[in-house]
């Protein structure tokens, strides 16, 4: 087929890859080759000054496997064949069908191979390679042999990154020498990092001026306006992951601020296709910055805006599964925003929709992976909802309906570890409703497959410290566990071999809050379980280890509420230990850092939550009543009595029924607290101190009337 060259690309990827498509078209058609270069002859014939147009989008295959009319002439009209390398691709017939007819229509031209993600020629993991078959076959004959074997641009994060690979590709496709034009490229860097600050401070009146410009000259301002687009996609992902790991993500406040201005003046009717998936996920990523500095309202109104656009794509092209799946993503980030603003019924509102849409999703093509594991997230996180609203019936069949999910899901990915966290993580949420109905073995048994699930995949990805992370969580639940149960000696153990992977996490990266936190509540967890042991000394020595982990969390606890969590742990069983000891000073301390807690909060709403805010109110009403501060302990006490009531009920839940039972017998009413104990005690449940003994009629004499003494150390497999 004899067609003059049209195209300086043909960009040929699998569907799963579509966003990275979209950004290296953008980024390619945007890319000014610099001016000394212009013109010089080439392999392609002269240098262009641009490369416009690089064709992306394409039909699909016919039932018979073979690429459209619209494809084959495009193609043909291509001078490189440019292909996105990742698994999905690799099994990709259509990418496939395309290399192959670009090599029949050009024998000699070059194909450009840009590696996303897996492994090329991946000899033990099958699942990860990511070069089809032609592809493999070029590449094993070596690079530069007659055959003319592709090229590769590497974008992973351990290859060549995102401005070398973008160097090397547009050196392939216009036929320049790499060494020449990153040197000249450099040179255009050093000149424009110069004058970047004051592109950051200026950006908001960039866009005022592309609004009006685009109002004035369209067709000049369609051009700026990519540009700026492209400006503000570097800024909201590369440059937003550079300022997070520093913790600078303020200095993208003005552009985000500007950018949600400029977003707003434009009416989602008058923008075309490619525009429109361009602002939904700028929004997208602009909310997750909101997300990450705890601004949930501006996050929220971002997510909002993100929905709008993708509803508006969905409107204009009913049916089509990428645009209701990209839409679903947008349901789910506005309910999950609400869930953490522990506005719960907007949450379940929308993570209802999220859930409707990913069904509606899978049914478009019941084959497609990447749907199929969309819709376990759906029924999880609804799940998640209906746990913290105390529906445990509803929760544990979303759980139940997601793990079955997860399991045709891991049928078709044996392979993928993602896919294997996930179906462990499931278990893990399983125990937890198991753990609320008061079936403590049985939540149990399923944590422990969770840490063995998590174990395996840690074990098969030693260098990568988040499986070490994810590992040290479940090993943190079943400690919790096992201390619930009174398997003081079991929960040691396991508390002190996640103790040991967060310490050496929080050495390697101490700016890491998450690590941080989970370092935190290891100490406090086997600190606990020391207790349970009556090895004080030792306990105290965990809870001194964990003072600095304290002071550093002191400046987010009233915006994060885990930290908080693991504050509040803290503190209570400092608070409980002093007590405990008759350290009236240690006491009041520890109520001193509660109050501070409460004080930076909203009331709980969870079962989980209502627990520990209420054995914290009893921490502070004992050392107020041992101070002699009637009033105040009474008032503590109200609170935790008020908070617990709504969940009391026929829970068999321990985190509420231990603190009841110790607000009825420490206020006289010894009829309720009988019956949650007998509830306690059907289930297993050993508390850490045993029950008060008496009541306080005007303030705590002794401490032990509080906490008693502690409980015994427990031989293994003994409650």
């Amino acid at each position: 087929m004899d067609v003059p060259p049209r195209y300086w690309a043909f960009l040929s990827y699998s569907h799963a890859d579509r966003r990275m498509a979209e950004r290296l078209h953008r980024a390619l058609e945007g890319y000014r080759i610099p001016r000394r270069l212009v013109g010089r002859s080439g392999p392609q014939g002269p240098v262009p000054a641009r490369l416009y147009p690089v064709f992306r989008d394409r039909d699909e295959l016919d039932a018979r496997g073979e690429i459209g009319s619209v494809v084959e002439a495009a193609l043909a009209a291509s001078r490189t064949l440019v292909v996105l390398c990742s698994p999905k691709s690799a099994r990709s017939q259509w990418v496939e069908a395309e290399i192959e007819a670009f090599r029949r229509l050009h024998p000699d031209a070059p194909v450009l191979c840009v590696l996303l993600d897996g492994e090329p020629l991946a000899a033990v993991e099958a699942a990860r390679e990511c070069l089809g078959p032609t592809l493999r076959a070029r590449f094993g004959q070596g690079v530069g042999t007659a055959d003319r074997a592709p090229v590769a641009v590497d974008l992973r994060a351990n290859g060549d990154g995102w401005r070398l690979g973008l160097q090397k590709l547009v050196a392939g496709i216009a036929g320049v020498p790499l060494g020449e034009l990153v040197q000249r490229d450099a040179q255009r860097r050093h000149r424009r990092m110069a004058w970047l600050a004051a592109v950051l401070a200026a950006i908001a009146v960039g866009f005022g001026a592309l609004a009006s410009v685009a109002l004035v000259a369209r067709n000049d301002a369609q051009r700026r306006q990519a540009q700026a687009e492209d400006l503000l996609g570097f800024m909201l992902g590369d440059l937003r992951d550079k300022l997070q790991k520093v913790g600078r993500l303020d200095l993208l406040d003005s552009v985000g601020d500007k950018a949600m201005a400029y977003f707003d003046s434009l009416d989602p009717r008058d923008l075309n296709d490619r525009t429109l998936a361009w602002q939904e996920q700028a929004l997208t990523q602009l909310g997750q910055v909101r997300l990450n500095q705890n601004r949930y309202p501006e996050a929220q109104a971002s997510f909002e805006r993100a929905y709008a656009r993708s509803r508006a794509l969905v409107d204009r092209h009913p049916g089509g599964g990428s645009l209701l799946f990209d839409r679903g993503q947008a349901e789910y980030w506005i309910g999950f925003v609400y869930w953490q603003r522990r506005d719960l019924d907007r949450a379940q509102l929308w993570l209802t929709r999220y859930r409707d849409t990913c069904r509606a999703v899978h049914a478009i093509d019941p084959n497609k992976v990447e749907w199929l594991h969309e819709l376990a997230y759906g029924d999880a996180n609804l799940a998640t909802v209906e746990l913290e609203r105390g529906r445990l019936h509803d929760a544990g069949g979303g759980f139940r309906r997601a793990y079955a999910t997860l399991q045709a899901v891991r049928a078709k990915t044996p392979d993928d570890p993602q896919v294997a966290y996930d179906m462990a993580d499931n278990l893990s949420w399983q125990g937890n409703v198991e753990e609320q109905l008061g079936h403590l073995d049985r939540a149990e048994a399923f944590l422990a497959r969770t840490v063995g699930g998590v174990r395996r995949i840690a074990a098969g990805q030693p260098k990568d410290p988040n499986w070490k992370y994810q590992l040290a969580n479940v090993e943190l639940l079943l400690s919790a566990l096992q201390g619930a149960r009174g398997l003081h000696v079991q929960s040691e153990a396991t508390a002190a071999a996640a103790l040991a992977r967060m310490q050496a996490l929080a050495a390697f990266d101490p700016g890491n809050k998450e690590w941080r936190r989970a370092y935190l509540r290891a100490l406090v967890l086997h600190a606990r379980a020391r207790l349970g042991q009556s090895r004080f000394e030792e306990a105290r020595a965990d809870l001194a280890r964990a003072q600095p982990l304290l002071d550093a969390s002191a400046d987010v606890e009233g915006s994060d509420r885990l930290v908080r969590r693991e504050m509040l742990d803290a503190f209570t069983l400092r608070g409980l230990l002093a007590l405990h000891d008759g350290d009236r000073d240690a006491a009041n301390a520890a109520a001193s850092q509660l109050r501070k807690l409460f004080g930076a909060g909203e009331r709980p709403d969870s079962a989980e939550e209502t627990g520990r805010y209420a054995l914290g109110q009893l921490i502070i009403a004992a050392a107020s009543a041992g101070d002699g501060r009637d009033g105040d302990a009474a008032s503590n006490f109200a609170a935790a009595r008020e908070a617990l009531q709504p969940f009391v009920g026929d829970s068999r839940y321990w985190r509420v029924l231990d603190p009841w039972v110790r607000v009825s017998l420490l206020t006289g009413n010894p009829d309720a607290a009988a019956q949650a104990q007998a509830r306690l005690a059907g289930e297993g449940y050993v508390p850490l101190f045993p029950w008060p003994t008496t009541a306080i009629a005007s303030r705590i004499g002794r401490a032990s009337s509080f906490t008693g003494k502690a409980a015994a150390a427990n031989a293994p497999g003994e409650p």
